[in-house]
């Protein structure tokens, strides 16, 4: 008897079950059967129930060129007191899948921190060492754009080039210089002596740094100028806005992992947060004063500026806790990670469909297909992963509910076959090519449909992609990427298709997410603008362009992610095992799974994830073909098999719960500012 993922009451699959998979009731309702006993001797798998891998955590705070308020004075704008961070800090942090979240109740992945927290303020001698080897690798360059507004904010128009020859009666400090410093060599000089302050590069760890007040002090702003856009060959890292105060997450292939991240707040002062203007209140146009961070000098300033009256202790806990903790470290995935529980896919296909106009580029030229797959494939390195590009011309139907996706209002370019403006017709033409695409696909395949669409005209306004849910659960769907004459130069397919795969397989921005304990969710706009420096971190899922692979932080997330789901998976598949009566039958398969979860929760908690991850995916493997050579047929969830909504005109709308925004789409550019276009396509 063949059992569906939509029958199971597990709680992380039983989000499925209003996708219409419950079963029509008789005239006669019959209980279901009581299941036999559960199965003994198992101590971590938990057949029928979610289960969660709960592990104790330690953050590192190091503290460099700050010094901690003595005990009993009070505390001055610059100086640091703990109790700020301690009264900030989280205690806990139990992940969620954020959209599934959206759409009626929490999912739990079954990840769940809890943080032991270990201020360090740096001895003089290692700020001495580190302050000279800024020194020593800078380079002296002109002021950038954003400096030199900064100097001169409230004298030119925004739209003039900045120049004054007095500085701004707003600030406090003119900047005169620019030291441009390497920001990944910054943070492999913090990884390489982190032990001597005691902590292993292993261990996540935040470095708050602040040079100025020091003699030696020296203006200046980090770039990482190390890789270009795939297919235009753009150096984005070359552009006054890519300049950074944050870095961290580089991945260190074949080496120990080092997990750091540092912010320093005498640099720049930050273009990617508005912090260089530090007059007016909403720069990001949204309605909302914005909450952004002034440079360290400003910090209870009696100037009428953003730092007028303002504490550095406050706004660097909010730093660490609402960057660093829930964006960077220990993140909440957007989508679940098992994509097809809980028969999770042993192949993955990437299906790429070229759609390109008649003029268009040639798709060698803004596609790497092997590129797509090389990248891509660590985020599930268990599976074997295999590419198809299928190309078409943008033409007919298909090029009138491409149109119809982006120009709303022109219901004459909408082919009536596939519903009014309103009804998603470009998801309803996509959803017909897939269905028939894994018709013939086998059950343990999964398709992952990709449209790339390589125009000839200027529809989308600046959209790069899309990583859409199927708006009925909160389940990932179509993957869609668009490049266009006006993104010529700039940008391609290549990164943007596997930015947004990496949504798609269930990875976030690390400029939005989810505060656990607040139950809240967040992104960089207003009261949160300031957790836009996230981005500036080594990981294509951030917007900043200047990385191009997944970081360290990526793969220790889905890693996790992964573990969780093969345990939770394993004991939905020896639940249905037990209700067909196979339950002696696999039980002696099942306790040596379980062993081998005892070794991957073992892994887990010495941060060895990715070992955690595969030792997981064997007891997964082990226990799925025990049950499959019994006789009980596992199925796993196909999202596309199951939308009534599309039965009907209109797309349903997900509901807002606990405060969970569905952020569903996961827009690499969503409803931008005039202001925030410039700042992202012109500088």
């Amino acid at each position: 008897m063949k059992r569906r993922a939509l029958l199971l009451t597990t709680l992380s699959l039983s989000m499925l079950a209003a996708c219409g998979g419950s079963r029509s009731p008789s005239p006669t309702p019959t209980p279901e059967p009581t299941p036999p006993a559960d199965y003994s001797g198992l101590k971590h798998i938990v057949p029928g129930q979610d289960t969660k891998i709960e592990t104790d955590l330690k953050i590192n705070v190091v503290f460099v060129g700050y010094e901690q308020t003595p005990t009993g004075q009070v505390a001055r704008a610059r100086d640091i007191n703990l109790g700020d961070f301690e009264n900030t800090l989280p205690k806990t942090y139990d992940t969620i899948a954020r959209i599934p979240s959206a759409y009626g109740r929490d999912e739990f992945t079954g990840n769940k921190f809890n943080y032991n927290y270990n201020y360090v303020f740096a001895d003089s001698k290692f700020e001495d060492d580190f302050f000279k080897y800024l020194s020593d690798i800078g380079r002296e360059e002109k002021l950038t754009y954003y400096q030199k507004y900064y100097n001169c904010q409230g004298l030119n128009e925004e739209t003039e080039e900045p120049d004054c020859t007095t500085p701004s009666p707003y600030i406090s400090q003119e900047i005169t210089e620019n030291l441009t410093i390497d920001a990944p060599s910054t943070e492999n000089w913090l990884a390489n002596n982190a032990g001597r302050l005691g902590i292993a590069k292993s261990e996540y760890t935040v470095f708050l740094v602040n040079w100025y007040g020091r003699p030696d002090f020296r203006f200046h702003s980090y770039v990482k100028q190390s890789e270009a856009e795939t297919d235009t060959g753009f150096e984005f890292g070359k552009r006054d806005s890519r300049r950074l105060i944050a870095w961290g997450g580089g991945y260190q292939n074949k080496a120990e992992p080092q997990r750091l991240w540092f912010y320093d707040l005498s640099a720049n002062p930050d273009p990617w947060t508005n912090s260089y203007d530090v007059v007016n209140p909403d720069v990001d146009g949204d309605g909302r004063a914005d909450v952004r961070h002034p440079p360290i000098w400003e910090y209870g300033t009696r100037r009428n500026n953003l730092g007028f009256g303002r504490f550095v202790s406050p706004d660097l806990a909010n730093t660490v806790r609402y960057t660093a903790i829930n964006l960077l470290f220990t993140p909440s995935p957007i989508y679940r990670a098992e994509l097809t529980p809980p028969e999770m896919p042993d192949e993955i296909e990437l299906r790429l469909n070229v759609d390109s106009g008649a003029e268009a580029a040639a798709v060698e030229r803004v596609l790497k297909p092997a590129l797509v797959q090389n990248r891509v494939a660590v985020l599930n390195p268990f599976a074997k992963f295999s590419t198809v590009v299928d190309r078409e011309t943008l033409q007919g139907d298909l090029r009138d509910v491409y149109d119809c996706f982006f120009v709303i209002d022109a219901e004459d370019i909408c082919s009536p076959e596939f519903g009014d403006t309103t009804g998603e017709p470009l998801f309803r033409y996509n959803l017909q090519d897939l269905r028939e695409d894994a018709a013939n696909a086998p059950d343990n395949k999964y398709v992952l449909p990709s449209y790339l669409f390589n125009d000839d005209a200027d529809p989308t306004g600046g959209l790069l992609g899309i990583a859409y849910d199927d708006s009925e659960t909160g389940t990932q769907s179509f993957v869609y990427s668009f490049t266009s004459p006006n993104l010529a130069g700039l940008y391609g397919l290549t990164d943007t298709t596997v930015h947004e795969i990496g949504h798609h397989m269930s990875l976030s921005h690390p400029h939005d997410g989810y505060d656990s304990e607040r139950d809240l969710s967040y992104g960089a706009s207003g009261p949160f603008l300031y957790v836009n420096s996230g981005d500036q971190s080594a990981s294509i899922m951030s917007y900043i362009d200047l990385t191009f692979t997944f970081g360290q932080f990526n793969l220790d997330s889905q890693y996790r992610y992964l573990t969780a789901a093969y345990l939770n998976n394993t004991g939905a598949i020896l639940d249905i095992a037990r209700y067909e009566g196979k339950m002696p039958k696999v039980a002696p398969t099942a306790i040596k799974a379980d062993d081998l979860f005892a070794q991957a929760k073992a892994e887990y908690a010495k941060m060895n994830y990715f070992q955690a991850a595969k030792l997981g995916d064997q007891a997964y493997r082990m226990v799925l073909n025990e049950v499959q050579a019994n006789g009980v047929e596992i199925e796993g969830y196909k999202w596309y098999e199951n939308l009534e909504g599309l039965s009907v005109n209109g797309k349903a709308e997900p509901r807002v719960v606990n405060n969970h925004l569905p952020y569903q789409g996961a827009v690499i550019f969503p409803e931008e500012t005039p202001f925030q276009r410039a700042l992202r396509l012109s500088r």
